[in-house]
């Protein structure tokens, strides 16, 4: 399935690599004076992040485009992951990072990048 950021294409083999690591509660632990604990649980509301990358290649024509993208402030974009839909923002300061696999004086658009994507839930 295609994975899409704001309707720019991203490579099928596109790794979440911390889907499994939020937890959706928020605990607190205070102690009173007599010792005794108070324990406050919530659900969160969105924030849950997704990092993408995995050792994956792009192209330096996407990452301009995401560069692109991430350079407006206060813009929510639409994620479409292997048929799921999440509202995001990007991470800052550093939402995107690419490095190019092989370092060209003149790079062309399609000369490849190992990319890493940030982002996070509204």
């Amino acid at each position: 399935m295609a994975v899409t950021l704001g309707g720019i294409a991203l490579p099928d083999d596109i790794v979440w690599t911390d889907e499994l690591t939020w937890n959706p509660v928020a605990q607190a632990i205070a102690r009173t004076l007599s010792g005794g604990q108070i324990i406050e649980e919530t659900a969160l509301q969105g924030g849950r992040p997704i990092t993408l990358g995995g050792g994956v290649w792009a192209p330096r024509s996407t990452v301009l485009a995401l560069r692109a993208l991430a350079a407006t402030a206060t813009q929510t974009h639409t994620l479409d992951l292997r048929g799921d839909s999440y509202s995001v923002v990007f991470v800052r300061p550093n939402p995107i990072t690419a490095t190019p696999v092989i370092r060209y004086a003149d790079p062309a658009p399609d000369d490849p990048h190992d990319i890493t994507i940030r982002l996070r839930t509204v």
